[in-house]
């Protein structure tokens, strides 16, 4: 049920990159927070909304431009964490999460990209995983060009790698990071 009132809006956010990255969240969030023994409900409930707040914010824009990325960051993380509530507060929805896991879910879909934010366990996990969902070349296709690739790699390398506190997200970034690094270095631009 929460993959499918997902995609309803990942569908209509971020062309060719919302629904495959959110796959790769998923993916993720599920094995580390089973490795860190948190609650993996919560985790992955998380990662299938933690993007959904892009929805209609592009309309005919670019969207595989960095700093337009950059720019709807806050405001995706609040319309998404809105959309989260109304869910999860829904009839269809109760009984399936406690009152506990419901402001989880909200609360880490409102902070997952705020970085200097995030300090609990589940929080850096979310980001991890959300890290490792935009580079596993085997999952999604990178939208960015050269330039904002690379731009963006060091962004990860400065601001998000030094918060993975988890062994098993420390592996996952050392594997592919240099591949996602190599992808775009190798990039023909035309």
């Amino acid at each position: 049920m929460i993959e499918s009132y997902a995609l309803q809006f990942l569908k209509k956010g971020r062309e060719d990159w919302d629904v495959p990255h959110t796959r790769a969240v998923v993916f993720y969030a599920e094995r580390l927070a089973n490795d860190a023994n948190l609650d993996i409900l919560v985790l992955v409930t998380a990662a299938w909304l933690h993007d959904v707040g892009y929805f209609g914010l592009f309309g005919d824009g670019d969207s595989s431009q960095l700093t337009q990325v950059e720019d709807k960051k806050a405001l995706h993380m609040e319309i998404g964490a809105k959309i989260a509530r109304k869910f999860l507060e829904s009839p269809e929805m109760e009984g399936k999460y406690t009152a506990d896991q419901v402001e989880q879910i909200v609360h880490l879909v409102g902070i997952h990209d705020s970085l200097e934010r995030l300090t609990q366990t589940d929080e850096l996990i979310l980001m991890e995983a959300d890290t490792l969902g935009a580079i596993d070349l085997a999952k999604v296709i990178p939208t960015f060009n050269k330039t904002d690739g690379l731009k963006y790699i060091e962004s990860l390398k400065r601001r998000r790698r030094p918060l993975f506190t988890s062994e098993l997200g420390k592996e996952y970034l050392a594997q592919l990071l240099p591949k996602f690094e190599t992808y775009f270095r190798e990039m023909v631009v035309s």
